[in-house]
């Protein structure tokens, strides 16, 4: 009877020892994240400044979270396309969203059927980057400065044609803004990206891009276009023969293009926090911090809570000059 009861004794041990491995060994595979390759949806075509930007940083990410992040080019309707693809993805961690200012805070208060709602539909991982833009024209001979960019829109009123990436984009918004604030007027010409809008300006086609410093400098150097002004404080080291606005007779223009890795809504907590710190890690790494500089372009290293305080306030400050500059909605 004493064996008997022993031996019962060892096979409840056994079985209480199984299942207390089998439920550790479920916990640790529910917290294995990632367990394979997560991809980043890029809403804008390759080669334009979201790529600039984005690559080095998701590619440190990959790194520290041991798997590989792919970036995914979905290109369209001013980014909305892509934008609308994450948004509406699993909330697992796997499919993430390089969020630009225009995307996120421009965009869907121009049209109601974007797809998306940032605030509601997206949660941040955390802030990239933001960079400074420079007025570049591809016409020196005929707009050699600033004044003279001042005097043929007073003269010829919609005449003059600035590109953007799309309607809504950075290059968009800040030359709305600039024309709102010097009461000027200049055409609108909307491309599907900055690469093929460049394109057009180097050929003569347009006139005027406010153009983010890391694409601007590359044409710059080359010779492909002429820079008139860089919306910061001061001179960029980059580009020290760029004067400020200021400088160029326009007091108090400051304008910037950010950048932010966003998730869809209802993702787990834990797997947020991973990916934020893993985003945190990749723009504290020296290599990354350099490529960024290099390229003109300032980490935004804002955790998610205070990244969506950000992207709230800009939410309001570009609604309003959408409303103020009567940009036509849809």
């Amino acid at each position: 009877m004493h064996r008997f009861r022993f031996a019962r004794r060892a096979v409840f041990a056994v079985c209480a020892s199984a299942a207390l491995v089998a439920a550790l060994s479920g916990t640790a595979a529910w917290a294995a994240y990632p367990e394979r390759p997560i991809t980043v949806v890029v809403p804008f075509p390759a080669g334009g400044i979201n790529d600039t930007i984005a690559r080095p940083v998701l590619q440190k990410m990959g790194e520290v979270l041991g798997t590989n992040v792919v970036v995914e080019n979905r290109p369209g309707a001013s980014g909305m396309i892509g934008s609308s693809v994450v948004a509406r993805a699993a909330p697992d961690g796997y499919t993430l969203l390089l969020g630009a200012a225009s995307t996120m805070a421009v965009v869907p208060q121009m049209n109601a059927n974007a797809g998306y709602q940032p605030l509601q539909d997206l949660v941040p991982v955390g802030g990239i980057a933001s960079v400074a833009s420079i007025l570049v024209t591809g016409k020196k001979d005929k707009y050699p400065d600033l004044k003279a960019v001042h005097a043929a829109a007073q003269a010829r009123p919609g005449e003059l044609t600035y590109g953007s990436a799309g309607t809504g984009t950075s290059q968009h918004m800040q030359m709305a803004q600039y024309n709102l604030e010097r009461g000027l007027s200049m055409m609108h010409v909307p491309y599907r990206g900055g690469a093929p809008a460049m394109t057009d300006l180097v050929g003569g086609q347009i006139d005027l891009m406010m153009e983010p410093v890391a694409t601007a400098l590359p044409q710059i150097r080359g010779g492909k276009v002429h820079p008139l002004a860089i919306s910061q404080k001061t001179r960029s080291p980059l580009a020290p023969e760029v004067p400020t606005f200021a400088e160029a007779g326009v007091p108090e223009f400051l304008a910037s293009t950010w950048f932010v890795l966003m998730a869809p809504a209802g993702i787990d907590a834990a797997n947020l926090r991973a990916l934020g710190d893993a985003l945190a890690k990749a723009l504290a790494d020296p290599a990354i911090a350099k490529a960024l500089s290099e390229r003109g372009v300032d980490p935004l290293p804002l955790p998610s809570q205070e990244m969506a305080q950000y992207m709230r306030d800009e939410y309001a400050l570009w609604g309003k000059v959408i409303k103020e500059a009567k940009i036509p909605t849809q």
